[in-house]
């Protein structure tokens, strides 16, 4: 298992969180973005509006009307110029206006040349107009005739060149505002998607981690499960196993051998050869072992030098003759400790399943028992337990009695 980039990680998490955040921050843009383009398309063509009131009304202050018909005129005329006046300033330079529903509103400054060039052309030509009533829109009087008449000369001559300039104006947002929108919807995208593939990293490198996790969890419930020498079943999952395979076979009413192995002559290369030889031919064994069992057959380290063998579905003396035979062959062949050979022989009890067990350990004490008789025997060979003691040649049947 290799080292898992924890830091790599930690990165992809905090970018993903980051590009997160700026797609949010983006959708916050593009809709303060439309926001603003939607105020300046509306005062613009509310300019339009202005523009053609002020003509109109600066033509009726200069008719025969009542005092009171005068005055509301002109108080309509001054409206109409302060909302113009300070919604054109608020397109040179910005700031707070009345919206088209009474309340103020945040105006930005036009800044990109095409529509700059449009709001200065209209300051210019308002300028004049400007200058006649302006200083007079503070006063309680009636504007005077004189300023009227010149600022109606200026509305006359220059109306329909400012509502050509507010009609570009609106005309010039709308397609900056289309422009702008479609730059900030790709700049947004390409988060989304970076923002997309970063989170794919993560996934993958969270599988990543879950995997290891995984196999370092089975990997530790391994090392809990075999012996730590030979990798066989440890004593543990040998009991596990046993009483697995035999509730199994109790219940198909089937068949099954334990096998229990005692090395002969280990002893002797422990004590001469020293600790490491001695762990060097148990795991030599055990392999040799594992080369001659079956698919279905498990194999586990008892303690020491002994092993045991359960083999689910052997009910015949015939077949655990046979895999006797090859397990005492396999394990005498010469093992090279260091630059000589050493050998080492085996002694196997053989033990059945019988409808009348009792228990998983019965079988494993009565192939204890064969396996004892095989030493007294003579060692390597193998041995069948029945009944009270194991199948012996009549000059052992003593022995098997004792």
């Amino acid at each position: 298992m290799g080292k898992f980039d924890y830091k790599a990680l930690s990165y992809a998490i905090a970018l993903f969180v980051a590009l997160d955040f700026s797609v949010l921050a983006a959708n916050y843009w593009i809709d303060d973005d439309l926001t603003q383009y939607a105020v300046s398309i509306n005062l613009a063509g509310r300019q339009r509006m202005l523009s053609q009131r002020i003509t109109k009304t600066l033509l009726e202050l200069q008719q025969e009307n009542s005092e009171e018909q005068r005055r509301i005129i002109d108080h309509e005329l001054r409206e109409a110029v302060l909302l113009f006046d300070s919604t054109l300033s608020g397109f040179a330079n910005g700031g707070m206006v009345q919206g088209s529903n009474g309340e103020m509103v945040e105006l930005h400054r036009i800044a990109y040349p095409s529509a700059a060039e449009l709001v200065s052309e209209a300051m210019r030509i308002w300028q004049p107009v400007r200058a006649n009533i302006l200083p007079y829109i503070d006063s309680e009087a009636l504007l005077p005739q004189d300023a009227i008449r010149l600022a109606n000369r200026q509305m006359l001559t220059n109306n329909l060149r400012l509502l050509d300039l507010m009609n570009r104006l609106t005309s010039s947002e709308e397609a900056q505002s289309i422009k702008r929108t479609h730059y900030l919807r790709g700049l947004q995208t390409g988060m989304f998607v970076f923002a997309l593939l970063t989170f794919f990293v993560i996934v993958r490198r969270l599988h990543i981690l879950a995997r290891n996790a995984f196999r370092l969890g089975r990997h530790f419930a391994e090392l809990a499960t075999r012996d730590a020498l030979t990798g066989l079943c440890n004593r543990m999952e040998l009991n596990h196993a046993l009483e697995r395979e035999f509730d199994a076979t109790r219940r198909k009413n089937g068949g099954m051998a334990v096998l229990l192995m005692d090395l002969d002559g280990f002893k002797q290369v422990n004590d001469t050869r020293g600790h490491e030889a001695g762990d060097e031919v148990l795991r030599v064994v055990a392999a040799r072992i594992s080369s001659v069992m079956r698919t279905d057959d498990i194999v586990a380290r008892l303690g020491g030098d002994e092993f045991v063998m359960i083999c689910p579905g052997m009910s015949d003396e015939s077949s655990a003759r046979i895999m006797s035979e090859r397990l005492i062959a396999a394990i005498n062949q010469p093992i090279e400790i260091g630059n000589e050979h050493v050998h080492v022989g085996v002694s196997v009890g053989i033990a059945f399943y019988y409808e009348d067990a009792h228990s998983a350990e019965e079988l494993v004490r009565q192939a204890d028992q064969a396996m004892y008789a095989a030493k007294l025997a003579g060692r390597n060979r193998f041995l069948f337990f029945s009944g009270e003691c194991p199948f012996l040649p009549e000059d052992l049947e003593t022995v098997c009695k004792k």
